[in-house]
């Protein structure tokens, strides 16, 4: 399993136009990709504007077969666009041990 895990700082007072940026236009492009597993996006207590999205795909591989599509819509460039000022600081990581369950992708809900 792989995770990707993007820091993302919006602009002041921007974290709920944020949400709904990528619960309406980023996630539902992921989602139907081969490989995703699960998404999360963790909005930070201590920092109103500063917000981590973690992805789960099953390999690296498939992540990186998402990001060749070239679609900007596909992605998280395309939040830079809609919201100017939105800094990203992407990293990748190998799973080596989890315990739990992601849920399915039917079990995939969005909220924002």
């Amino acid at each position: 399993m792989y995770a990707q895990k993007t820091v993302i700082h919006a602009p002041m007072g921007k974290i709920m136009e944020l949400r709904e940026m990528i619960a309406q236009k980023y996630l539902p492009v992921v989602r139907s990709r081969p490989g995703f597993m699960a998404a999360y996006l963790l909005e930070q207590v201590d920092d109103s504007d500063k917000c981590e999205l973690i992805l789960f795909w099953d390999n690296q591989a498939a992540l990186e077969n998402f990001q060749k599509t070239g679609m900007l819509k596909a992605s998280l460039q395309s939040l830079a666009l809609d919201m100017p000022g939105v800094r990203l600081e992407r990293q990748g990581y190998m799973i080596r041990v989890a315990t739990g369950r992601l849920p399915t992708q039917q079990e995939n809900t969005v909220n924002a």
